[in-house]
């Protein structure tokens, strides 16, 4: 973003944020983050979504939703300001490393994410869903040249079927780059909608590079939390099914990197498919 368009992202910011100074994050594939600083020293983090959230299949109401039960709950960072309609959040900054650049041991990652997990299924659901079929779907719809290959790689799977009768509030992305210090604090609400548990848990295995026996561990560790949190309370019966959703994050993930790559192509991007695209073949 150019220094003039900068500047109109803070004048429209309320007061006392439009008096800051804004600092470009190196972080996101498709929005722009900056660190907002305030003549008095404070920071917060400001987050400029993507112009077409649509076609990335992101609801930006439902998004606004799930983030105020999270913050409620204490999952995700004070929000100061939010404008769903131009995809822009105004957080406190957070000097936590993320997963990321600080991967906790897994002996702590797994119940954290439990707990986690647990918590974000007592939110209420919401009306947005996120069907794994039809969200693909509508990348695939999406992509203007999709390559020559992608037809037979996807056939054995669309032929399938999918587990379909869950539905629980879910964040989608809960790779390490979204969540924050040991706690943790968790970012990137931008997919949360109504979803199976069992994608949410195949894509925690897969973008922490996990298998099977970590799947099942993680499986433990949150009916662990689901039965502490029922406080005397029957908890309702969960059957993750995680594994049977492993190709479709493969599969979503393909697609989405297939499609920000037609409007930037970027190197990572490419790494991303032939990844993914290994993955399923």
């Amino acid at each position: 973003m150019a220094g003039n368009e900068q500047q109109r992202l803070l004048a429209s910011l309320p007061a006392p944020w439009r008096e800051g100074r804004l600092e470009p994050l190196g972080l996101g594939l498709t929005n722009s983050n900056y660190r907002l600083r305030l003549p008095s020293g404070r920071s917060y983090f400001l987050r400029q979504g993507h112009p077409d959230p649509a076609r990335l299949g992101i609801d930006r109401a439902t998004e606004w939703q799930l983030y105020r039960g999270a913050m409620a709950a204490g999952l995700a960072l004070p929000c100061h300001y939010g404008d769903p309609d131009r995809g822009i959040l105004l957080l406190d900054w957070c000097e936590a490393p993320s997963w990321a650049q600080a991967p906790l041991p897994q002996r702590q990652a797994l119940p954290a994410l439990a707990l986690l997990l647990a918590t974000l299924h007592q939110l209420p659901v919401p009306t947005v869903r996120m069907a794994v079929r039809a969200h693909a779907r509508g990348y695939r719809e999406g992509l203007k040249a999709p390559p020559p290959w992608l037809d037979k790689l996807e056939a054995p799977l669309l032929a399938s079927r999918e587990p379909d009768g869950c539905w629980l509030p879910c964040h989608h992305d809960l790779n390490p780059a979204n969540l924050l210090g040991e706690r943790p604090w968790v970012i990137d609400w931008e997919y949360g909608a109504a979803g199976h548990p069992g994608f949410e848990l195949a894509s925690i295995v897969r973008t922490h590079g996990w298998g099977l026996e970590e799947m099942a561990a993680l499986e433990d560790c949150y009916l662990e939390e689901i039965e502490r949190l029922a406080l005397g309370q029957a908890p309702r019966p969960l059957d993750f099914q995680g594994a049977a959703f492993l190709p479709w994050v493969d599969y979503i993930a393909l697609l989405w990197a297939l499609l920000m790559a037609e409007q930037a192509p970027d190197a990572a991007y490419a790494e991303l498919i032939a990844h993914h695209r290994q993955r399923l073949e």
